[in-house]
């Protein structure tokens, strides 16, 4: 069981793709947030968490002696990541007539959206990348809880989503070509504290089902399904919207309320993250 308080979660859903890198609907302050430098290997799903991530704001990055934490964990659960800016360099390739040369991976690769994140916050705890098909936002959760459990960090900063290249969204059709893949990452600060916990339940069914699915649900008591409310069933690809919903119901718990996030994954994985309030609600949370 983890302990943890939740800070401001956030969403931003950038718009329809239209076959290049570039988004409609963007935020006003885009640019402004996040400049231009590094372009060459940032794409719209990097670009997307660093908006999230230099747009935040919360308290417990004012420290005491005027300084900014350096200690955040980075943690981001995606299908695809950063592999439209891979994509790119293929495509420009192509069109020189050349082979994709090793040359061009370096900064690709290494500078995932995780490390830009990183080095632009001056974050120096824990930094990784989870895929874990459907179960991603529950199994990017206990990786960012861990890092708190563990003392590595006293925040960690939790990014689940997907902004889809047109091969993404290519890709994302070959097994489940009925399921919509809407842009869209979520932002959350998770903190050391008391207010939360959280227990984590991992295994596989015996009988697999088909297609996949994320419930969002509440329960009234650990000990009653009396009053808990129906489940809400995400089936579309990116679990960005998920994860929102759920982090939001757990921002209106009242003390021994319980919200559940479960994944089902085609093949029989599933996964589930329930969530308890132990305390009253605290002003300092919020959702945009």
């Amino acid at each position: 069981m983890f302990e943890f308080f939740l800070g401001p979660v956030t969403l931003c859903a950038p718009g329809s793709t239209n076959g290049t890198d570039d988004r409609e609907g963007l935020p006003p302050d885009w640019h402004e947030v996040i400049g231009t430098a590094g372009d060459q290997f940032r794409d719209a799903f990097t670009r997307t968490c660093l908006y999230l991530v230099l747009g935040a704001e919360d308290a417990s990055e004012a420290l005491a002696d005027g300084g900014t934490r350096s200690d955040d964990t980075v943690v981001i659960g995606t299908e695809y990541g950063n592999t439209a800016a891979l994509a790119r360099l293929q495509r420009h390739a192509a069109e020189k007539g050349k082979l994709l040369s090793a040359q061009y991976f370096p900064n690709a690769t290494s500078s995932s959206a995780s490390a830009f994140v990183n080095l632009r916050i001056g974050a120096t705890g824990r930094n990784m990348t989870i895929n874990a098909g459907v179960l991603t936002p529950v199994v990017a959760l206990w990786q960012a809880l861990s890092a708190l459990e563990r003392g590595r960090s006293d925040v960690s900063r939790l990014l689940v989503g997907d902004v889809y290249a047109p091969e993404a969204v290519a890709d994302a059709r070959l097994d489940t070509p009925d399921v919509p893949c809407r842009d869209g990452v979520v932002h959350a600060f998770l903190r050391t504290g008391t207010d939360l916990t959280a227990e984590f339940d991992f295994g596989a069914a015996g009988t697999p089902q088909p297609g996949l699915t994320r419930t969002v649900c509440k329960a009234v008591a650990q000990s009653t399904d009396a009053g808990d409310a129906a489940p809400v069933a995400f089936a579309e690809r990116n679990s960005a919207f998920a994860t929102r919903a759920f982090l939001d119901l757990v921002h209106t718990l009242e003390p021994a309320e319980r919200a559940v996030l479960e994944c089902h994954a085609p093949d029989g994985r599933h996964a589930t993250v329930t969530v308890t309030r132990r305390h009253a609600n605290s002003t300092d949370r919020g959702s945009q």
